[in-house]
Parts: structure tokens; C-alpha cells; sequence
């Protein structure tokens, strides 16, 4: 901006849409590491969910053909878009007078409250992580968090298929973080079956954390080439056999700072999805009745969890 600034809704609008692309280019965005992201050419987007594909067969007892394993149908989800919207409202007076810094106050404000809006929105799943008809959204609203299979994302008693809620299996703890903590929780993850009763393969490599857990996760994942190697409060010097192996993602907009989470990121991209619909846009007009200037920020998207088995929530208390 500068001393021409005229009250021309043209000019204006590529001032403004200047000022928001700057103020939203350096922001840490954490969406494209806790979800998978799509666009979306629908009003919903649904997920059927399939069971374990099995094991295969030899050639010999499958009469010397392929083998066709059954695939059982699991939950479906379904993802609807909810259009969001924030605007700005600028007298021509400001305009006129040159009120530069009031002005940039005014679109940088709005950047960064849809960042936010888009930040907070992505945590919801990790805030409401033991919670159903009780989770609570960005705003502050009581909301619906529960998925397919009628838990919550993390729960102690996730049952097997629909046809199956008999046998169920849990990605719920309460440990503190720790080196310790971590061995149990993958080795619990990897432990986890699917509806034919075959391992299902998980990997954890990721540690999702508040920044309260900042030190302690990046202690057990390790840097490379910084620090001694050894595990942290190892008084015997063991080597960290983690180093290099766990991607830490320290995320602020978390809400309980004990709380933690170990992932499978490729299957966290696979079942946590989140839609583009229509990404947020700008436009503006101009009010002649009131000689004022509406610059806008509209958006659809949707989020969610197909499934439960990409992660551990630890409901941690210290």
C-alpha cells in the first residue's frame, strides 16, 4: 500500500487480496501432516470401509488357479461440507484519509482467523479423542465426534466388523510419555488384528505431542546429529535405537498438554481424511448506501476418521 490508495473496489480488492496471501504464506500449516487431504467435487464424499484382504494361497491347493479371497464390508463414512465464511468491512473514510496500518490490521486479522479457524478445526480429532456425543468443536459447540464403528477414535473397545462386537481391540491408554511408554504403545499397535485375525502391519512412526511434551518427544525420537545418542535418563549410556525413526509433530493448538498420540502416518493419511471442497477465497464489493468496502474469506470443506487404526491416544495426566 502507499499514498495512492484511491476508493476504487478493483484496486482495493488486489491491495487486499495482496495483504491476506502475505500474511498466510509463512504459517505452519499441520493439516498435510495429521490428514490426508483431497479435493472434493461433491457435496459428500463418502468411504466404504473393507476388511483384511488375507493371505494368499498356493497355486497347488487352489486347484492351479488364482485364489479369490472374500473381503468382508466394514463401516462407511460419510463426509458432508460445511461452508464457512469471515468478513471485513472498510469506510471509504479510512481510504481517504490514508489510514494505512488501521487497514492492513484489518485484512492480516482475517488471514490469521481463518489460519486459525483451519488449525483448530484440525486438532478437533485429537482434543475429542475418547469422546462421542460430548466432543466440542472449534466454537465451542457440543458436536457429534463419533466414528463408524460407534466409538470414539480412541476407545478400549473397538469391535472387529459389524458382523463381529464380540472381539473387540483398544487404541486407549494412559501412560505418560516416556521411552518406555512409547516401546508399549507400538508394541501394542502392532499387535492390533484385522477382521480375519491377521496382523494388521502397523508402523508407528510418528509422536504427536503438545509443546508442554516438546522435550521429552524429541529426547526419544532423537536428532540426528545433535545430542550424545543414548536414551533420555539412560544412566547406562544405552543407544537410542529411535533416533532417526520417529517424525515428531509438536503441534500448539492442542488443549490438554499431557496428552499424546503415536501414528502409522501412511495409514493416518489413508483413514484421517480432510476434503477441499472449495478452498477459502476472497472477494469483495462496495456498499453504496454506506460507502463501505466488504472483503470476504469463504470456504467448504469436511474432516474425519474413517477408521481408528492409524493411532494411540495416551489420556496422560502428567
Amino acid at each position: 500500500m502507499n499514498g495512492k490508495l484511491q476508493w476504487n473496489q478493483n484496486v482495493l480488492e488486489n491491495v487486499f487480496r495482496e495483504l491476506y496471501a502475505l500474511e498466510m504464506k509463512d504459517k505452519k500449516d499441520f493439516i498435510p501432516m495429521m490428514y490426508g487431504v483431497e479435493n472434493s467435487m461433491k457435496d459428500t464424499e463418502s468411504i466404504e470401509g473393507i476388511g483384511g484382504e488375507g493371505l494368499m494361497e498356493e497355486w497347488g491347493r487352489s486347484s492351479n488357479q488364482v485364489f479369490y479371497a472374500d473381503v468382508n464390508e466394514l463401516w462407511q463414512k460419510y463426509f458432508k461440507h460445511t461452508k464457512y465464511s469471515l468478513g471485513r468491512q472498510i469506510d471509504r473514510d479510512f481510504v481517504d484519509d490514508l489510514k494505512l496500518t488501521a487497514i492492513k490490521d484489518r485484512i492480516t486479522s482475517m488471514a490469521d482467523a481463518t489460519y486459525k479457524t483451519q488449525q483448530y478445526q484440525a486438532v478437533e480429532d485429537f482434543n475429542n479423542f475418547n469422546l462421542t456425543t460430548t466432543a466440542v468443536d472449534f466454537r465451542g459447540r457440543t458436536y457429534n465426534a463419533t466414528l463408524p464403528d460407534g466409538k470414539a477414535l480412541c476407545a478400549s473397545d473397538h469391535p472387529y466388523s459389524p458382523t463381529d462386537t464380540v472381539d473387540t481391540q483398544s487404541n486407549l491408554g494412559t501412560a505418560s510419555l516416556s521411552i518406555d511408554a512409547w516401546d508399549d504403545t507400538t508394541v501394542a499397535m502392532q499387535g492390533w488384528v484385522d477382521d480375519q485375525g491377521n496382523l494388521m502391519g502397523r508402523t508407528p512412526d510418528t509422536l504427536i505431542v503438545h509443546p508442554y511434551n516438546r522435550r521429552r518427544a524429541l529426547q526419544i525420537a532423537g536428532i540426528p546429529g545433535k545430542g550424545e545418542g543414548f536414551e533420555p535418563g539412560s544412566a547406562d549410556n544405552n543407544i537410542n535405537v529411535y533416533e532417526g525413526e520417529i517424525n515428531v509433530i509438536v503441534n500448539p493448538f492442542l488443549k490438554n498438554k499431557f496428552v499424546w498420540f503415536a501414528a502409522d502416518s501412511s495409514m493416518m493419511k489413508q483413514y484421517h481424511k480432510w476434503f477441499w471442497r472449495r478452498k477459502p477465497e476472497n472477494g469483495s464489493i462496495t456498499d453504496f448506501d454506506t460507502e463501505t468496502l466488504k472483503f470476504k474469506t469463504i470456504g467448504r470443506w469436511s474432516k474425519g476418521s474413517v477408521h481408528w487404526s492409524w493411532v494411540y491416544g495416551q489420556n496422560a495426566s502428567n
